[in-house]
Parts: C-alpha cells; structure tokens; sequence
C-alpha cells in the first residue's frame, strides 16, 4: 500500500502514526508466499550488485521477523566475499551489534527476534554497510520504524555529521511499504537509500 500523494503522515508520537505501522505490517505479513520469494530474490540480487556492498567489509542486517524481507540467503555469500556480519543485539534500550559467526548460537529477545547469545561486538560507527528494516519509508529518505527507537539511538551521530562516510544506512523494505511524505521527528536519522524489489533510491 503506498498512501495517497500528497498526504502527510504525522510524527511518531501521533495515533496516525501508529495506525500507520499497523496497517503495513499487517500488509506485509500477508502477502502470498509466491510473491514474497520472488521478492526477496530480487532485493537480495540488487543488494549484491550494489557498490556499496561490494566496497563494504563490515556490514549489518536482520533476521527477518513480523514480515520482513528475508536476508538470510545473503548471509552465504557475503561470507564467500570475506565480508564480516554483525546483527542486533538487544538489552534494555540499548541496541548492540553482535558477529553472526557460521557457527552462532542464536536466541530469541524479548521481541521474539533472533540475536546471537554470544559474539564480539563492533562500534556502529566502524559499520561500513547498514541493512536497515523498516516499516514504512517515504522518497526523502524518512524512515518509521516499529517505534521503539533503537536504530535512531544507535546511529543518532549521524545527524550531526555534514559529510556522510560511515556507516550508510540502506533500508530494505517491499514496495508497498513506500508512503507519502512523513513529517519526520527531531531523533529520526535518516537513509542513505532504501532497496525495494523495483528500484534502488539513494536520497
């Protein structure tokens, strides 16, 4: 679903706002298994041809939950590319970045997402790639996220940077998850693009 043009969505603290996230999760988990796979094969194809991943050595992503596209197919190969793979880890407030060594033992969290139990941990800003889930994103780079803050506190240095090196913050999303402009609040940090099935943007 992508809202009507020229809508515009409120921050996150409104009831729209979270309406919002309801209704694309909801959409997202129902899509048909067919439609989903194929989807996915495409993300993960545009993802590797990309030449931000191609240069990135550290990179971040996901375990999918709750609908979101699945990157685990990505996991094999960036190893053959002796990339190094750090997921989230969760405690508190606080969102880390965990190794995803072939051999992790994963866990659920208290959200019922896997995360590995143990691991080295890395400094955000040493990330080179971040593969961002989201739930809804607009086409200047705002991101809603499922409302719990971590991905803003993480990389909250970001928005007093002028110049953008590190780490670059790739949503990954379906397309029907694009809306209409957000009103973005005064802790979101913004995309460096976002992957669809359709197309790339970089904003």
């Amino acid at each position: 679903m992508t809202a009507q043009a020229g809508s515009i969505t409120s921050p996150a603290w409104d009831p729209a706002r979270r309406q919002l996230r309801r209704d694309l999760r909801a959409k997202r988990r129902a899509l048909p298994a067919a439609v989903r796979a194929e989807a996915d094969r495409a993300i993960l194809a545009t993802i590797k041809a990309l030449p931000e991943y191609r240069r990135a050595r550290r990179i971040a992503l996901f375990l999918a939950f709750d609908g979101e596209p699945s990157l685990s197919y990505l996991v094999a190969a960036a190893r053959r590319h002796r990339k190094r793979l750090y997921v989230p880890r969760v405690r508190g407030l606080k969102m880390t970045f965990a190794e995803l060594a072939a051999d992790a033992s994963l866990a659920a969290n208290v959200f019922g997402i896997l995360e590995p139990k143990l691991g080295a941990t890395i400094d955000a800003r040493k990330l080179d790639l971040v593969l961002t889930p989201l739930v809804a994103f607009d086409d200047r780079g705002v991101r809603v996220g499922v409302g719990r803050g971590y991905y803003d506190r993480a990389f909250g240095f970001l928005r007093h940077r002028s110049i953008w090196r590190r780490p670059k913050l790739l949503g990954v999303a379906y397309e029907l998850q694009r809306v209409a402009p957000l009103v973005p609040s005064s802790w979101d940090v913004p995309l460096f693009g976002v992957v669809t099935e359709s197309k790339v943007r970089r904003f």
